[in-house]
């Protein structure tokens, strides 16, 4: 598989129109074929690293106590 294959990462939260979908390259994640050896691991780290990037949230107190 050539590096300039494209790759679509994709994250959505179960609503219509609530996803979110980017394209790029193997080579603009700076996949190289003689250093990683599994594709499906590397871009599996890749989406992880890119989804950290659009998900926002966490947790607080009740502000009623």
């Amino acid at each position: 598989m050539g590096v300039n294959k494209k790759i679509y990462f994709t994250l959505g939260i179960g609503y219509k129109g609530a996803s979110w979908e980017d394209e790029v390259t193997l080579a603009e994640l700076g996949y190289d074929p003689k250093i990683h050896k599994d594709l499906q691991v590397f871009l599996e780290q890749e989406w992880k690293e890119w989804a950290a990037n659009y998900i926002e949230g966490g947790w607080s107190f009740s502000k009623d106590n």
